[in-house]
C-alpha cells in the first residue's frame, strides 16, 4: 500500500497563511480599485451635476429677469404710464430699472432709424450705437405684428461688448401706435465665468452648447471671440457686425469636437441622478480616455441648450497612482507579515515537532530500560498542558515497562503482560485447561559438582546457562515456569496458542543440547537431560492471597519429569513421549528407544530420542 504524502504543520499554516493573504490582498486591491475608480468618477459626477444645476438655475433666474423688466416696460408704456418720447421719464424710469440689474450689460430703446439709445446699468452712462441689420429685423417686425410678447435672439459675439451675448427684445405700443423697440443685451459670458471661477485648479472642462454644435460658454471662448473680432474688423475698436458663435470645431477643444464620437455610459436605474436628465459618456482619445458629464435644458428660452463638463483620464490617474503606492506599501506589509509568520510558526509549531520526536523515541526505542522522553513545557496554556499530560503518559508507560520487565524476571513475560492486562490487582489469572506440551530440562551430575565448586562458581555458571536456554525457550514460543535447582520446567501451548508445540518443545531441546556440547559454561562443561511429554493440564496461579506463582499441574508434567530421569537410564539425552511423536509434523525424526514402565503406571510406555548430528537443520 503506497503511503500518502504527508506535510509538516509549518509548511500547512504557511501555506495556508500565504495563500489566504495573497487571495485577500489580491481581492482588495481588485475590489478597492474597481470601487476607488468607481466612486472617483461618482464623486466628480456628483459635483459636475452641481455645477450644471446651479448654472441652468442662474440661467433661468436670468432670464426671468430678463422677461419680467420686459413685460413691465411693455406694460408701462400700454398703459401709458410710460412714454418712451419724454426724455426725462424715460431716463429715470431706466434708472430705476438699474438697481434691478441682473447681469444685463445694456437696455434700450430701438428707432426706426437702426440706432439704439440705452444705458449702462453699471454706472447709467448712455450708450448709443448703430445697430446690426440682425438686431433692426426685430423691430421691423414687430411694427408688422403688433403687439406680442417678449422675444429671446440667439445667442451672439458681441465684439461692442466683447463678450457672448442674448438679446431679448419686446415692442412698445400705446394706442395701437408702434413707440419702439425695448432691447435688453444680456451677457452669456458670466455662465462661462461661473462655471469656471473657482475651479482654476480642479479638473474638469466646463462647456455649454447651443443648437447641438454651437458653444456658448467655454473657457477658451474669450479668446477666441477677441481674436475673431480683430480679425473681421482689421484692428478697429468696435466692430459693426456680430459674430456667429463658434461651432464645437472652432474653439480649439478637441474633445468637445469629438464629442459625438462618445460612447453612452449607463447609470444605475436605483441612482438619483438617473431621473435628473445626467448623461454620462466616456471618449477614446489620443490613448487617454475623457468622462464626459451633460445635461439638456428643456425650459431654455433659446434651445436645445446642453449644458456639459468633462474630465480627463488624469483625475483616474492620480487615484491609480495612489492605488499602485498602496500595493506597494501592501506588499511591504505583506512579505512583513510572511516573515513575521515563519517566525511565529516556527515558534508555535517547535512543541508540536518535540512532540512527534519524543513519539517517535516512544514508537522506536525500549523506554524501559532507556531514558524517558520528556517535553519541555511551554507558554502557550494548551501545548503546556500536552506537553504536562504527554510527560505523565511516558512516565506511566514507563513504569509499566519496567514493572512489567522486572515481574518477567520472575514469572513469564507473557503471563506479566497478562496480569498487568487484567485491570485488577489480585494476581490471579483464571485457571486455564489445555492441551500442551512440556519441557523438562535437568543438568546431569550437579549434586557433585556443587560439592567441588565456590556458591559463587555455581550461581555465575547457572545465570549463565539459564540465560541461554531461556533465550532458546521463548524463541521457540514457550514459556518457562520454574527453576527448579538446575532444573527447568516450560511449557508450550498455555496462555498462548502455538499449533505445532510438539515440534517448538522438541526444537528447543535439540537447539539446547546442541549449544550445551558446542561451549562452556563460565569455563564449566555441561551435560543435560530433557524430557518431552504432551498431554491435558492444569496453568494456574498458586500459593497464598500474599504470595502467588504461576505453574502447571497434571500427569503430563509429572511424565515428562520421569522421561528426563529415564536418560540416564536408557543413555540418551533427550526422550519424548509417543503422545509428543504421534503431534510432530515429522514423526519419523524420532526413533523409538524402549518401552518403559514409568513410576506409577500399571502398563510400559513407549519412548523416543532423537539423533542431534541428524537434526542440525531443526534446531536452528
Amino acid at each position: 500500500m503506497t503511503s500518502k504524502r504527508r506535510y509538516s504543520v509549518l509548511s500547512v499554516l504557511l501555506a495556508g497563511f500565504i495563500a489566504t493573504s495573497v487571495f485577500g490582498v489580491g481581492l482588495s486591491l481588485y475590489v478597492g480599485l474597481g470601487t476607488a475608480i468607481e466612486n472617483t468618477r461618482n464623486l466628480w459626477v456628483m459635483l459636475a451635476d452641481i455645477d450644471l444645476t446651479s448654472v441652468q438655475r442662474t440661467m433661468h433666474e436670468r432670464m426671468d429677469e430678463v422677461d419680467q423688466r420686459s413685460d413691465w416696460v411693455a406694460d408701462q408704456v400700454a398703459s401709458g404710464a410710460l412714454d418712451p418720447s419724454f426724455q426725462y421719464g424715460w431716463t429715470s424710469a431706466m434708472r430705476a430699472l438699474a438697481a434691478a440689474d441682473m447681469g444685463v450689460m445694456a437696455y434700450g430703446l430701438v428707432t426706426g432709424e437702426r440706432e439704439f439709445i440705452g444705458f449702462d446699468p453699471q454706472d447709467m452712462s448712455e450708450i448709443r450705437r448703430t445697430l446690426p441689420k440682425d438686431d433692426l429685423l426685430f423691430s421691423e417686425l414687430a411694427h408688422i405684428r403688433g403687439p406680442i410678447n417678449n422675444r429671446t435672439g440667439y445667442p451672439r459675439w458681441d465684439p461692442y461688448f466683447d463678450r457672448t451675448v442674448l438679446t431679448s427684445w419686446v415692442p412698445l405700443f400705446y394706442d395701437g401706435q408702434y413707440l419702439g423697440t425695448f432691447i435688453q443685451y444680456l451677457s452669456l459670458s458670466n455662465l462661462s465665468e461661473s462655471l469656471i471661477r473657482g475651479r482654476e485648479d480642479l479638473p474638469g472642462t466646463p462647456f455649454i452648447l447651443i443648437g447641438g454644435n454651437r458653444v456658448m460658454a467655454h473657457p477658451k471662448l474669450r479668446d477666441w471671440g477677441q481674436n475673431t473680432a480683430n480679425e473681421l474688423i482689421n484692428g478697429e475698436d468696435i466692430a459693426r457686425s456680430p459674430i456667429p458663435l463658434p461651432t464645437i470645431h472652432d474653439i480649439g477643444d478637441p474633445i468637445l469636437a469629438n464629442i459625438g464620437k462618445s460612447e453612452n455610459i449607463r447609470l444605475d436605474p436605483d441612482d438619483e441622478r438617473h431621473n435628473s436628465g445626467i448623461r454620462l459618456s466616456g471618449l477614446e482619445y489620443n490613448d487617454r480616455y475623457h468622462l464626459i458629464v451633460t445635461r439638456q435644458v428643456q425650459t431654455a428660452p433659446i434651445s436645445p441648450v446642453v449644458i456639459g463638463m468633462y474630465f480627463d483620464q488624469e483625475l483616474f490617474d492620480d487615484e491609480w497612482d495612489r492605488l499602485v503606492l498602496a500595493s506597494v506599501l501592501g506588499g511591504g506589509v505583506f512579505i512583513l507579515s510572511v516573515i513575521v509568520a515563519i517566525i511565529l510558526s516556527r515558534h508555535f509549531t517547535q512543541p508540536i515537532r518535540r512532540f512527534a520526536s519524543a513519539a517517535r523515541a516512544f514508537e522506536d526505542e525500549d523506554i524501559s530500560s532507556s531514558e524517558v522522553p520528556q517535553l519541555k513545557g511551554s507558554r502557550i496554556r494548551e501545548y503546556d498542558d500536552a506537553a504536562r499530560s504527554f510527560n505523565h503518559m511516558m512516565l506511566a508507560v514507563h513504569d509499566r515497562e519496567r514493572i512489567t520487565s522486572l515481574f518477567g524476571k520472575f514469572v513469564p513475560q507473557s503471563i506479566a503482560k497478562k496480569l498487568l492486562a487484567s485491570g485488577n490487582d489480585s494476581g490471579v489469572l483464571p485457571p486455564q485447561q489445555s492441551e500442551a506440551t512440556v519441557l523438562f530440562v535437568d543438568i546431569a551430575g550437579f549434586t557433585s559438582m556443587c560439592e567441588s565448586l565456590d556458591p559463587e562458581q555455581i550461581i555465575a555458571m547457572l545465570n549463565d546457562y539459564f540465560d541461554c536456554a531461556t533465550q532458546i525457550i521463548e524463541n521457540h514460543g514457550g514459556i518457562i515456569t520454574q527453576f527448579q535447582g538446575d532444573a527447568i520446567l516450560a511449557v508450550y501451548n498455555v496462555f498462548n496458542d502455538l499449533d505445532n508445540h510438539a515440534d517448538a518443545a522438541l526444537d528447543s531441546a535439540i537447539a539446547l543440547q546442541q549449544q550445551v556440547k558446542s561451549r562452556t559454561f563460565e569455563g564449566l562443561d555441561l551435560q543435560v537431560r530433557c524430557g518431552v511429554n504432551t498431554g491435558s493440564m492444569v496453568a494456574g496461579n498458586v500459593g497464598a492471597k500474599a504470595r502467588l506463582s504461576f505453574t502447571v499441574h497434571g500427569d503430563a508434567v509429572n511424565t515428562a519429569s520421569r522421561l528426563e530421569q529415564e536418560n540416564k537410564i536408557l543413555g540418551t539425552d533427550i526422550l519424548i513421549s509417543e503422545t509428543t511423536r504421534d503431534l510432530l509434523a515429522r514423526p519419523d525424526r524420532a526413533t523409538k528407544a524402549g518401552e518403559v514402565l514409568l513410576r506409577g503406571r500399571h502398563v510400559k510406555t513407549a519412548l523416543y530420542t532423537v539423533h542431534l548430528e541428524l537434526n542440525d537443520s531443526a534446531a536452528q
